[in-house]
């Protein structure tokens, strides 16, 4: 029997002193062994970047073993992810979104999304919050 699980297995956190070019990995999805055990696996995140100039970058990569980590592309087209958010000192807004796993994924035993710093290093009013939407289950 398949069941749904919204917002679970998330985290958050702020980016303080994450530099540009490095990533905050989120917490793994299992996907299955042999046989998928979940499915339309998604990401709800909220980002907030503050700091000026900042950009935050969402993408998702897959495991076989929990340790090694491969960067997804988004499509056939191997077009990189885009910015999410560029911080603008005082602004105070998050954005808010649904990041939907690329098909690729059910094909690894595991996936994560990450968070990558551009341009700036973050602060402590950079910020994240993440959960992970999917069906879990014989699928």
């Amino acid at each position: 029997m398949a069941t749904k699980k919204y917002n679970v297995s998330g985290g958050t956190g702020t980016f303080n002193g994450v530099t540009a070019g490095s990533q905050v990995s989120g917490n793994p999805v299992f996907i299955g062994n042999d046989v998928a055990r979940a499915a339309y696996l998604s990401a709800l995140c909220v980002l907030l970047a503050e700091t000026n100039t900042l950009t935050l970058v969402v993408k998702w990569q897959v495991s076989n073993d929990n340790t090694t980590w491969v960067d997804c592309a988004e499509s056939i087209s191997n077009v990189a992810a885009t910015v999410v958010g560029t911080g603008t000192a005082g602004a105070d807004t998050a954005v808010t979104r649904v990041f939907e796993a690329p098909g690729s994924v059910y094909g690894w035993k595991y996936a994560r999304v990450a968070f990558v710093v551009g341009v700036a290093t973050g602060a402590a009013g950079d910020t994240y919050t993440y959960g992970y939407s999917y069906v879990q289950g014989d699928i």
